[in-house]
């Protein structure tokens, strides 16, 4: 018999994927559990594996295309399943009425049955969702739109954050057309320099999601930077004598001392830690402490939390970061390992850099970036002597934050860096 393999329920919120990759081609055996695709949605990519053992009979979208989930993507003829012809049916000569009944079901089949993606696509309750990530989904809600009556204008019909904005502006007894924000990817003006020295790149995924969620941070948060630098000197050294003495192989790092000063000082400065409920008019005051870790990757930066890194300790905190980086860069990350972060550490000091502006990860409150150690200048007992020094850039929603307390949880962070033994204090 054959299995209709249909995309799965990637995660809550998650209404489709994108085909980034067959590993299979029509005719091609596989066993249960081999990976036969790899899609990409809003969150994460994920590996689909085969459900029965068997040969692909037929692949329903090509990489590249945007799929809802429910849909067919793939047909597997199961094992000791032979493809048969069936057998020709008995003709006989139609009767007067059969024939006005075939003439008839002639002129039906002949009527287009796919409509365009945009018109198809979860129009109806019950039927297919519509096509749209849940950051543009909750930027509709946000604006008062609903978006089961907007027309996609991105791949696949896919709705966009500009057709909704295009959809909140529009008036309502207005019929639009064709409404065409600049933004929205119109046909472009030819390009200024030669022909085929420009490469477009469709703006989707975990990209899209990027853009998105940083452009609403922007739009809907009023942030604000501090800026300070710690003496992590005796960090350093500290971290020196520890990773020397370990046997188990597991090397600290700053970015796990950082998690664990951010935890301990997030406890005294709960306003950091929080999130604001729009529609309830409310602040949210978290009481656990999941810090996320901005981490580079090839498809794109994503934030992955520790999650209760304030009842860790410092090797197991390192360890975890490890695990997390490794699985982000790999691309077999999972969506839920992706969630629930409470406040976000970028960290680009093995880069370079001296400040940064780091851009809020919503809903949350709160980021800092730390960046490069460097040797630098400073007076000691009256004299000039060399320190390292880390410099942190934090910014705050100044809704609920005001700089002052900021810059106080900003200098708690310093002082448990700057004297680590204070901050062992705080380990479980």
């Amino acid at each position: 018999m054959t299995y209709e393999f249909k995309l799965p329920d990637l995660g809550e919120g998650i209404t489709s994927g994108e085909i980034k990759k067959w590993n299979v081609k029509k005719g091609d055996k596989v066993e249960e559990d081999d990976p036969i695709a790899e899609v990409e949605t809003d969150k994460a990519v994920v590996e689909l594996p085969a459900p029965v053992s068997g040969t692909v009979e037929d692949i329903k979208f090509k990489e590249g295309d945007m799929v809802p989930v429910g849909s067919v993507i793939a047909v597997i003829r199961e094992e000791g399943e032979e493809t048969k012809a069936p057998p020709p049916p008995q003709e006989k000569a139609p009767s007067p009425v059969q024939e006005k009944a075939i003439e008839k079901a002639t002129a039906e089949a002949k009527e287009p049955e796919v409509k365009p993606p945009a018109e198809a696509v979860g129009r109806a309750p019950g039927k297919v969702p519509v096509l749209a990530t849940p950051a543009t989904r909750m930027l509709a809600k946000q604006l008062g739109v609903d978006i089961e009556s907007i027309k996609g204008t991105g791949l696949g019909g896919r709705i966009t954050d500009e057709d909704v904005k295009a959809a909140s502006a529009k008036p309502a007894a207005k019929p639009a057309p064709a409404p065409a924000p600049a933004p929205t990817p119109a046909p472009a003006a030819p390009p200024a320099g030669p022909a085929g020295l420009e490469e477009r790149i469709p703006l989707r995924g975990i990209r899209r999601t990027i853009s998105d969620n940083l452009m609403r941070s922007l739009q809907h948060t009023a942030q604000v930077t501090v800026f300070d630098d710690a003496d992590v000197t005796k960090l350093s050294e500290l971290r020196e004598q520890v990773n020397g003495a370990r046997k188990d192989g597991v090397k600290v790092s700053y970015l796990a001392f950082t998690v664990k000063a951010v935890s301990a000082a997030l406890r005294n400065h709960p306003v950091l830690n929080a999130s604001i409920d729009d529609e309830k008019g409310e602040i949210v005051l978290k009481k656990y402490y999941n810090i996320g870790l901005a981490i580079d990757t090839p498809r794109g930066l994503m934030v992955a939390p520790v999650k209760d890194a304030d009842r860790k300790s410092i090797v197991q905190i390192s360890r975890e970061i490890k695990e997390l980086v490794e699985l982000a860069e790999s691309g077999k990350i999972g969506v839920e390992q992706l969630r629930g972060s409470t406040f976000t550490i970028a960290n680009i000091g093995s880069i370079g850099g001296l400040f940064a502006t780091p851009i809020i990860n919503p809903p949350e409150s709160a980021i800092l970036e730390m960046q490069q150690i460097r040797d630098m200048p400073r007076v000691c007992d009256g004299n000039v002597c060399v320190r390292k020094v880390m410099n942190l850039s934090l910014t705050i929603d100044h809704r609920i934050i005001d700089g002052a307390e900021g810059q106080r949880f900003l200098n708690e962070v310093k002082g448990y860096l700057e004297d680590p033994a204070a901050l062992l204090v705080n380990m479980p």
